[in-house]
């Protein structure tokens, strides 16, 4: 855990006057170690990124930044929770990056006033009859990615096909999705354990099985393990999934195992806007390669904190926030999307293919939109008070 000072050069450098300006103080709880720990690293890559290039402030303000690693573990994440409200008198907490997490502290963090900006996790739970007036997700209700990708499985004309998924919340609410929008057969609705690294005997049952198509959802160490056993398999069979399945920071490790992957998203790096280009070229500058998306909603949080902190006219109280957050424009790495009554974004969902450039590296090839404006199925159950 750590306290990081952004910009504190340049809050040196200012004069009397500004240096007796109080900084916006973030929590930032999200995985930070642990075998999804690439998740909340590039999360964090993303919103520093982004906060460098607004000249180490958030809304005009010097920003801090107070790091808390939830482990991808629920209990851990409650006790970071705790140490951010407590000790470090912190309101306005952000990253949380896994769903597990975000179901875990949104009640305590809630019921203290907390104001929660989620740039990953979205669990449908909190969609719907647990929205609440403090918690925003600006990223995507987790069934968004799925919605796409069931429409694309059909398009595609695959009459069969085997759904398997991380046994959590995200795990469900993805594949669930993916089986709700597919007008085929589903074959089989499989889940794993978070932690299982071990594959062989699922790739076994899907051998057998035969189907069209298999949709997956594996993220960070997971993904690695799963798509190289899959190939290792050989058994040519068309794999699709959330975007997490494989990305930038997977492909050294995942390696040609990678291509062909048929990925939904939220985000591409080929989206043509300013904001993006700018995002995109100053990412692969600062680290070497691509960004996911997680660094990208890490990066877009950002500025969308930004842009709330100005409307709000600087003040950083979870209230003023709060209505700043439910109105407030600005220019997204996303193009156009804006805020549902719950909180939720509506926004439109991409298809990517995973390919290898002619240098020999890999990337993703933008095949199209796969869904137009999409919400949430559980916005209806959410009476938002306030």
């Amino acid at each position: 855990m750590k306290s990081c000072a952004i910009g504190l050069a340049t809050v040196l450098g200012l004069s009397g006057a500004a240096m007796a300006q109080e900084p916006f103080r973030i929590g930032f709880l999200s995985t930070m170690s642990g075998v999804q720990s690439i998740l909340g690293q590039d999360q964090r890559h993303g919103f520093d990124l982004a906060i460098e290039q607004l000249g180490g402030k958030i809304g005009g303000l010097p920003v801090q930044v107070v790091e808390a690693d939830d482990k991808f573990s629920p209990a851990d994440a409650v006790q970071q929770l705790s140490r951010l409200l407590d000790r470090e008198k912190i309101q306005v907490i952000t990253g949380l990056v896994a769903s597990n997490v975000l179901m875990a502290v949104a009640k305590p963090a809630l019921a203290r006033g907390a104001l929660l900006i989620s740039a990953n996790a979205g669990p449908s739970p909190l969609a719907g009859a647990g929205c609440n007036r403090n918690l925003f997700v600006m990223s995507f209700q987790n069934d968004q990615w799925s919605t796409g990708i069931g429409k694309y499985l059909t398009d595609k004309g695959y009459k069969r096909v085997y759904f398997m998924g991380m046994n959590f919340q995200a795990g469900w609410d993805h594949t669930k999705a993916a089986i709700r929008n597919y007008g085929g057969e589903k074959v089989a609705e499989v889940y794993t354990p978070p932690d299982q690294l071990d594959f062989s005997a699922e790739l076994s049952q899907i051998r057998a099985a035969k189907p069209d198509a298999v949709y997956s959802f594996y993220v960070g160490g997971s993904a690695i393990a799963f798509v190289k056993q899959y190939a290792q398999a050989k058994l040519g069979i068309p794999l699709v999934g959330p975007t997490g399945l494989s990305e930038p920071p997977l492909f050294e490790a995942q390696g040609d195992a990678a291509i062909g992957l048929i990925l939904g998203t939220h985000w591409s790096a080929a989206l043509d806007n300013p904001a993006n280009k700018k995002f995109v070229d100053g990412f692969v500058a600062k680290y070497g390669r691509l960004p996911s998306e997680t660094a990208a909603n890490g990066y877009d949080d950002a500025l969308l904190l930004d842009a709330a902190v100005k409307d709000a006219g600087g003040k950083t109280t979870p209230d003023a926030l709060r209505e700043s957050l439910r109105k407030v424009k600005y220019q997204s790495i996303r193009g156009d999307w804006h805020f549902n009554k719950n909180q939720f974004p509506i926004q439109n969902i991409y298809m990517e293919e995973v390919v290898k450039n002619a240098d020999g590296k890999l990337a993703t090839k933008f095949l199209g939109v796969a869904a137009k404006d999409v919400g949430d199925p559980y916005v209806g159950e959410c009476k938002m008070t306030d």
